[in-house]
């Protein structure tokens, strides 16, 4: 029974030492993969700002441009609405002078009308004149 006990002591003692080696390599490797981790989760960072500043510049530039694109529309629509008032103000001209010239014309058929009631009358006066019968 002493010599088992011995044994036992000794596979206990023996047990530590060889395990001992076999867990450090382990923390080893293990603190070896964690530094590759947080070298590749540094890269991956610097490669995730990267592409949100491109995207920020990206949208910094696209902005610029619709603020562009949003001054030549004001500025088209300022000279669209100028270019209506006028067209306004010349339809109202060309109202005005339809209506002055749509006056014209009755003055005009009701000169022609006096012109030829005069001719008439006249024509009709120099038949009597010529006439022998009273």
């Amino acid at each position: 029974m002493k010599f088992f006990t011995i044994a036992a002591i000794a596979a206990l003692a023996a047990t530590p030492a060889l395990a001992d080696p076999v867990a450090r390599e382990q923390a080893r490797a293990d603190y070896h993969q964690a530094k590759a981790d947080a070298i590749q989760a540094d890269q991956q960072q610097a490669n995730a700002q990267a592409t949100a500043d491109a995207a920020t510049a990206n949208a910094a530039d696209a902005q610029a441009q619709a603020n562009a694109a949003q001054a030549n529309a004001s500025t088209l629509q300022a000279a669209a609405n100028s270019q209506q008032a006028t067209a306004d103000v010349a339809q109202g001209q060309a109202s005005t002078s339809q209506s002055v010239a749509s006056g014209a014309q009755v003055q005009a058929d009701q000169a022609a009308a006096t012109k030829q009631a005069a001719l008439d009358r006249a024509a009709a006066n120099r038949a009597a004149a010529r006439s022998p019968y009273p």
